[in-house]
């Protein structure tokens, strides 16, 4: 038993330490499988079978893009007319709304003209001026000639009653009595008109709301004449340290007593040469005097 185990090994050994065949026989392939590329390991097959191949470029799918929205078609009339740059004319600030000349109250009116003749005050009554389509003009206007007795107006003046009322009463209470005391050698004899009724923008101005020269309400004085010597120019008087300061300083700021504004020389850069009085009405009362 042992002899046949010792032979065994033996021939074990001889059979591991013979050499290698040298022509070991390779499979031949199969047909249709000439050019194909030795076959991989099943472990390869199986990453690649795990792996998909990339789409091709032209088969992504692109997102849907959406339809052409088309303009709504445009409301007929003026809005359906394509939006043009604005003109110069368009870029102005709104007008205000001008309203029509409005007709004097007949009670009144006649009230008024009494007064002013009491007063001495020559004028004539002129027919109405009917400028409705530009906010202007007198629905009762007259020309005021004499203010008072011994003081004209120069030259004479259209506009309404009361303006030429507010206009004698100043004249017989303030501008008389002041003038005794600061000027006592000479008398007022003429206020120098500037401006009474002409159909405008307040200050001229191209845009804005319309004057109260243009309503027949206002009057400009520009000088005060006397019997002799220079008249009193209307000028800015704040530090005339003279009797003429003095007296034209009383006389335009008690002239807020009649007229509703009151716009003294150097009050503005527009009423650097005269003086501006006009009764345009106001809500509750209110006076504007400067």
């Amino acid at each position: 038993m042992l002899h046949r185990l010792i032979i065994l090994a033996a021939s074990t050994l001889l059979i591991a330490a013979a050499p290698p065949p040298q022509d070991v026989p390779v499979p031949q392939p199969k047909p249709g499988q000439e050019n194909s590329s030795p076959t991989q390991a099943p472990a390869d097959n199986k990453k690649e079978a795990e792996q998909p191949s990339p789409p091709a470029e032209n088969a992504v799918p692109k997102p849907a893009e959406k339809p052409e929205e088309k303009p709504e078609p445009a409301p007929e009339g003026d809005e359906a007319k394509p939006e043009q740059p604005k003109t110069d004319e368009e870029k102005k600030p709104q007008e205000p709304a001008r309203e029509p000349v409005k007709p004097e109250d007949p009670e009144e009116l006649k009230a008024c003209l009494s007064q002013l003749r009491e007063l001495g005050a020559e004028f004539k009554e002129l027919p109405a001026i009917p400028r409705e389509e530009d906010g202007c003009g007198i629905a009762s206007p007259l020309e005021l000639s004499t203010v008072i007795p011994g003081i004209k107006l120069e030259p004479e003046g259209t506009m309404r009653c009361e303006a030429a009322l507010a206009l004698a009463r100043w004249a017989k209470d303030v501008v008389v009595p002041t003038a005794a005391i600061a000027l006592p050698d000479k008398k007022v004899s003429a206020f120098g008109n500037a401006s009474t009724y002409v159909c405008r923008n307040r200050n001229s101005a191209e845009t804005g709301k319309i004057s109260e020269h243009a309503k027949g309400s206002a009057v400009d004085i520009a000088t005060l004449a006397f019997d002799k010597g220079e008249p009193l120019v209307m000028k800015p008087r704040g530090e005339d340290g003279t009797m003429e300061g003095a007296f034209q300083r009383t006389i335009t700021t008690a002239a807020c007593l009649f007229f509703k504004t009151v716009l003294s020389p150097g009050s503005d850069a527009t009423h650097q040469d005269h003086l501006h009085l006009d009764v345009l009405e106001r809500k509750g009362g209110y006076l504007y005097c400067r």
